[in-house]
């Protein structure tokens, strides 16, 4: 069977697809201020990380917190103690790719955390105060939203449909000429 582009037509099909992407690597520091004037620092270690995204402009914004912990030694290393903070950011990530046909009131941001908040060092300050905690993280987000596929479509109401016994044979046996 051979088809003619007059036997071509399109349908339009509204469907929920990813009409964006972006992701962003990104090392912060943070100031905690223990209870004690700390002597050295034993370890560091970051948990509790939770975070949601929203499309801002061209742009998705992830806010997210998390708990900083610090284990380290006071009183001329002769005690120790654990110094905790929870910590909040803001990470704006420019997209890719971004449609703009897509259905802007339906619009929704999934982020996926690509590598947990992870604490790279953690020193005293030169004054012996507070404790500078080096985290690093890397987020992934995508925008998903309603938009239109245009899919080609036939008739093939002159073929019987036993004469086709999968796709694969439809596929096969269909020639389109312009």
């Amino acid at each position: 069977m051979v088809l003619s582009s007059k036997d071509l037509s399109y349908r339009e099909i509204v469907a929920n697809a990813v009409c964006g992407r972006g992701s962003k690597y990104s090392q912060t520091t943070y100031t905690l201020r223990p209870a004690n004037r700390p002597t050295t620092i034993g370890g560091c270690w970051v948990m509790n990380h939770t975070c949601e995204a929203e499309l801002v402009g061209d742009y998705a914004e992830v806010r997210g917190r998390f708990d900083v912990n610090v284990w380290y030694s006071y009183n001329g290393n002769s005690e120790t103690a654990v110094a905790k903070d929870t910590v909040s950011y803001v990470e704006q990530i420019p997209l890719r790719e971004l449609d703009p046909d897509a259905d802007r009131d339906s619009r929704t941001v999934a982020v996926r955390v690509l590598q947990a908040p992870n604490c790279l060092d953690a020193t005293v300050t030169g004054n012996g105060s507070e404790m500078l905690v080096r985290v690093e993280k890397e987020l992934a987000v995508e925008v998903i939203g309603q938009t239109k596929l245009c899919v080609v479509t036939c008739d093939l109401a002159d073929k019987k449909e036993d004469e086709f016994t999968d796709e694969e044979d439809l596929l096969e046996e269909v020639d389109v000429e312009d």
